[in-house]
């Protein structure tokens, strides 16, 4: 009897010790795999935004050396639910909303190390260098304001077209089905130099598509088209010279507003020769907070190149790690910039960054387009004039 008793306490006892130290069952594994899993799933949208971000549409670049900061961006207005797209106008785009803007923090007051020296250019009125700007269907007063485009075909284009917008461009040889019928000059770009954009930027321009050609897309910075200026010299005078004869005026790489841009330019144009490949208009880039830090730039670019100057990006942004503008001095910001830009004669075209409902790595108080497609009050001062 006793034996059997300590043979039932032995069969307990290993009963036990299975279900404390056995192996866990197949759900509690796999819980934790998916979860896992579904991060990877949630991020695969993201990474492919981001890869068309950097192909398809200039990301914007810091106007010094130093990186850029990660501070929070503050959120757009609230926008209203209309979804259809007006009939196309050639006067006045809609009235700008009423609903109020979060500002930003107040802006630093640190200044830009990206002008590149000193200026002495006139402020206004003064000559337009020496590209030739016959020919083309902007760049006089009243004619200047372009559209740096992010929105495919979407006929949101009718809500951003007046008598003062006269271009357009989306970094790429895309041109959208609308262009024609909204009376818009499309611009061509070759974004970089790799075969694939190459082969279908000559497969393309061919047939002209506007009046212009711009050049490669902030060469002089690595997260961009990123090549020396011998190269890009050699390969623009390749594919982008040799458009002349089918009539496009042609623009320079566009350089961001980092210091290098300046002595990059100067390179290249060393490289091109006596011809300056053919160059007829400076594009520049400019992000900084500040009308007087831009004018500065602009007026150093047109004193050193005596070109005229095409601004296809630009915004009251700060990538110095300081404060940004709050939507006042934004406002305030693009009013001076207007005023100045439509009086001074070698400022042919300027294009604010950027119309599209999705804008990246900018402070959100510069949007010029709401989700429903129409523009922000900011954007209805651009398309209109300050006054």
């Amino acid at each position: 009897m006793a034996s059997k008793l300590l043979n039932l306490v032995a069969l307990s006892s290993l009963a036990i010790m299975a279900c404390t130290y056995g192996v866990a069952p197949t759900t509690a594994l796999s819980t934790g795999h998916l979860q896992h899993a579904n991060r990877h799933l949630a991020h695969a949208p993201i990474a492919a935004k981001k890869k068309r971000d950097q192909s398809k549409r200039c990301k914007a670049r810091p106007s010094t050396s130093a990186a850029p900061t990660s501070s929070v961006k503050p959120q757009p207005a609230a926008v209203s639910s209309s979804s259809e797209a007006p009939a196309p106008t050639t006067t006045k785009a809609p009235a700008p909303s009423t609903t109020s803007q979060a500002p930003a923090p107040a802006p630093t007051t640190k200044s830009s190390s990206g002008n590149g020296g000193s200026s002495t250019g006139s402020s206004g009125g003064s000559s337009g260098g020496s590209g030739n700007t016959g020919g083309i269907p902007f760049g006089s007063k009243g004619k200047k304001v372009c559209l740096a485009w992010g929105d495919g075909n979407s006929n949101s284009v009718y809500n951003f077209k007046t008598d003062r917008v006269v271009g357009i461009y989306d970094w790429d040889v895309y041109k959208p089905d609308f262009v024609d019928s909204a009376n818009l000059d499309y611009w061509a770009m070759l974004w970089g130099g790799d075969g694939n954009r190459i082969s279908k930027f000559e497969q393309t321009v061919n047939k002209k598509l506007g009046s212009t050609l711009l050049g490669f897309n902030e060469p002089n910075e690595p997260g961009q088209s990123n090549m020396d200026a011998g190269t890009a010299a050699a390969l623009y005078r390749q594919h982008i010279t040799s458009k002349k004869s089918l009539g496009y005026k042609l623009a320079s790489p566009a350089m961001s507003s980092r210091p290098n841009g300046q002595q990059w330019m100067t390179d290249f144009f060393n490289a091109c020769g006596a011809d300056k490949c053919g160059v007829d208009f400076q594009a520049v880039h400019w992000y900084d907070i500040g009308f007087d830090k831009l004018k500065t730039y602009l007026e150093d670019y047109h004193n050193r190149f005596n070109l005229p100057i095409m601004l296809t990006e630009f915004a009251d942004q700060n990538f110095n790690g300081g404060a940004q503008a709050s939507m006042s001095d934004i406002y305030a910001f693009m009013a001076e910039f207007i005023n100045w830009a439509e009086n001074t004669d070698w400022i042919i075209a300027y294009c604010p960054f950027g119309v599209m409902k999705d804008l990246p790595d900018i402070n959100q108080l510069n949007k010029l387009e709401k989700s429903d497609g129409t523009p922000t009050d900011l954007a209805y001062m651009v398309l209109n004039g300050p006054n």
